[in-house]
Formats: structure tokens, sequence, C-alpha cells
């Protein structure tokens, strides 16, 4: 339903197509400019880098996790209660609907963009076949974990009921400390230190690196075995907040 559903909004997704080609543009030609008259920065070739960015703006297209702001509307209009009702597991339904749109996205954006990308900055290829099998169940695992960290934080909005920036300010910290705008590989040592014990560089620059080749086959399954574990633990604790969330809920109205 969410796939015919995003088919129907044409104007939608012109738009959407048309502001991913801008940043696209806008981006790459950051690149180019930071590397003028420069073969390599931090040992990563301006080819590499562009392939990367192009890589990271089409994931970022594919990556649909409403669930947070699905969440939210429902309890804030008070429709969540008849969906506990439905005789459904209620975030299934919710990854579902994600997962629809996710699907849609690969035609209605990613294709376009990919294709664009193609004829302007030349194909942004893998650095291997491998790397590009190893690459598909990397996105995956990603995907997962920004799904998961999306539905806990559509889950504080059955306590605090207006839930303002907190899910803004989650996506800019997931876009900065992903590595999704500017890869980690440049940011100081501090900070690279700091982000490989967080979530959120799974997400993004762990199956980019694979895409690019930075990362080789036994680095790749090593950081899809952090995959699994970031997945499983953030699964227990959505488990746990959706447990006791079940337990009380409450709408607008009483």
């Amino acid at each position: 339903m969410r796939i015919l559903s995003n088919i129907t909004y044409r104007f939608e997704v012109f738009a959407a197509i048309f502001t991913n080609i801008i940043i696209l543009v806008a981006s790459v030609f950051l690149w180019q400019t930071a590397y003028n008259g420069i073969s390599q920065v931090e040992s990563f070739t301006l080819k590499e880098i562009v392939t990367y960015t192009v890589l990271s703006i089409l994931l970022g297209s594919v990556y649909i996790t409403d669930v947070q702001n699905t969440i939210y509307y429902r309890i804030r209009e008070g429709k969540i209660v008849t969906d506990f009702f439905r005789p459904i597991p209620l975030l299934t339904s919710y990854l579902a609907d994600d997962i629809g749109s996710s699907i849609s996205a690969l035609v209605n954006r990613v294709l376009p963009l990919f294709l664009f990308a193609s004829l302007v900055f030349g194909p942004p290829l893998p650095a291997t076949w491998v790397s590009f099998l190893l690459f598909i169940p990397s996105c995956i695992l990603g995907y997962a974990i920004l799904w998961l960290l999306s539905a806990l934080v559509g889950l504080t909005a059955f306590w605090v009921m207006e839930l303002g920036n907190l899910g803004m300010v989650k996506d800019s910290i997931v876009r900065v400390l992903s590595g999704s705008i500017v890869p980690l590989w440049f940011f100081p040592d501090g900070i690279q230190k700091v982000s490989a014990y967080l979530p959120f560089q799974y997400t993004y620059q762990a199956p980019l690196s694979i895409y690019i080749g930075a990362a080789s086959s036994n680095k790749a399954l090593v950081g899809m075995g952090i995959q699994c574990i970031w997945i499983i633990l953030l699964t227990l604790l959505l488990a746990a907040a959706w447990k006791r969330t079940k337990s009380k809920t409450l709408i607008q109205g009483g």
C-alpha cells in the first residue's frame, strides 16, 4: 500500500529528485574544490570521495525511517488506540510501512539520481564485485540500526506527548556522526575514537567504506558483525521500552 501511495504523489517524487540533485551537485563540486591541485587527502583520491558522496546521497534517499513521526502523529491524533486493537504487531506494521517507502524510493528516487550522477560525474562503480556483494547486506544492517534508533525516539512521544525538535536533533546527530555528510576519516582522532563506540557510523560509513574499497573483506565482515551486535542491543532496548509503553498509554483526550 505504501508503494502504491508513493507512486500516486508524483509532485512529491519530482520535488525530492530535484532537491537531491541540487545537494548532489553542490557536494561533488565542494569536494572537487577541496581537492584542487591535490591528488589524495588522507589516502583517498577525488574519485573515491566523489563515489562515496554520490552513494551517500543515494542511501539517504532510500533510508526512509518515518516511524518516529508515525508514532508521534498517531499518539497526537489519538489513533494509536485503534492501532493497539489490530491483529498485527504494531511496530512490525510501522516497519513494513517504512520498508514499502524505501522500496518505492529505489525506483522513484535512487534510479534517476544514479543515472544523473553517471552522466554528469561518471558511473559511481564499486571498487570490486566482492565489495558490491558485501555492500548490500551491510546497507540492510545499517538501515536496521537507523530504524531502531528512530523507533526509540518515537517511543518517547508516549511520555512527553510533544516530540518538538527531538527527531530533528537525532537526525542531525546521525548525519554528522554517521559520516554521511563528511567521512569520519577527516575528523579529529578524538571524534573518530568516540564514534567507534557509537552505532551511527555503522549506518552510512561502514557500508560506503566497503563500496569504495576502503575496507577489506575481513574488515567488512568484522564491521557487519558489529552492526549485528548493535541491532541486537537496540532491539532488546526497544522491546523493553515497548513493553513498558503498552502497560500505560496516555493520549490526547485521556
